[in-house]
């Protein structure tokens, strides 16, 4: 415990307000010489203030503040981490991979090295005959993929060409209908004409030994059927 020692006086045992006004120089001489007895008061209780505080808080220093370490609180984190750390070790033990004993045993199984020489031997030429197979195989699934390819184009170029010459025989037969068609209508127009300038002629048909009546029935027959396959499309056209 610090203790404190009242210095009589008027400086400092009365109040403020009844001190008197005293430059600080004047004032420090006077209170010069108990300044010393000051000095031992503070120096004696070092020892038990810093015990004191390091016992209970923080104590000031100066510009910084020391606070002191809860020993309890240390104590329980220290026993917690050695607490974790044996359980890491045992964890670490218990994972560890164990040993494998094995029998001994002879290698290479009951076969001679010739025998195995002789296996690896075959082995490896079926492996590059296997390979020398696989690679036909891929070229030939390869050229079998592009005559699929172009037996595909060639059915649709096909497809064209049989499209195009239906197109061109479409046309055909419509340019020979057509054809025929103005060629019957010609024919019945000069027919027409012809009749037309019988009357003018005064020509009459006279039975006997005359070759017009076999004429003007080949006509009539002609224009009969004329007559006879329009009506035909007529007919065809409103069905």
């Amino acid at each position: 415990m610090y203790t404190r020692t009242g210095v009589q006086g008027s400086g400092f045992g009365a109040p403020a307000a009844s001190r008197p006004t005293r430059d600080p120089p004047a004032l420090r001489g006077e209170l010069g010489p108990p300044q010393a007895p000051k000095q031992d008061l503070e120096a004696a209780p070092e020892r038990p203030s810093r015990e004191s505080t390091e016992a209970a808080g923080p104590r000031f220093t100066g510009a910084y503040t020391l606070i002191a370490p809860n020993e309890k609180r240390r104590n329980e984190i220290q026993q917690m981490a050695a607490k974790e750390l044996e359980e890491l070790e045992r964890w670490k033990k218990q994972q560890r991979e164990k040993s494998i004993n094995l029998p001994p045993m002879t290698l290479g199984g009951s076969q001679s090295e010739a025998e195995v020489r002789q296996r690896q031997q075959l082995q490896l030429i079926q492996s590059k005959y296997q390979k020398k197979l696989k690679k036909e195989e891929c070229v030939r699934i390869k050229k079998e993929a592009e005559e699929a390819e172009v037996q595909k184009m060639r059915a649709a170029q096909r497809e064209k060409s049989n499209k195009l010459e239906e197109k061109k025989r479409l046309q055909e037969n419509l340019r020979r209908e057509t054809f025929r068609e103005y060629q019957q209508y010609k024919t019945a127009e000069f027919l027409r004409r012809f009749e037309a300038d019988l009357p003018r002629r005064g020509a009459c048909p006279v039975a006997g030994d005359d070759p017009q009546p076999s004429a003007w029935a080949r006509r009539q027959a002609y224009m009969d059927t004329l007559k006879e396959e329009e009506n035909q499309k007529l007919q065809k056209k409103k069905k």
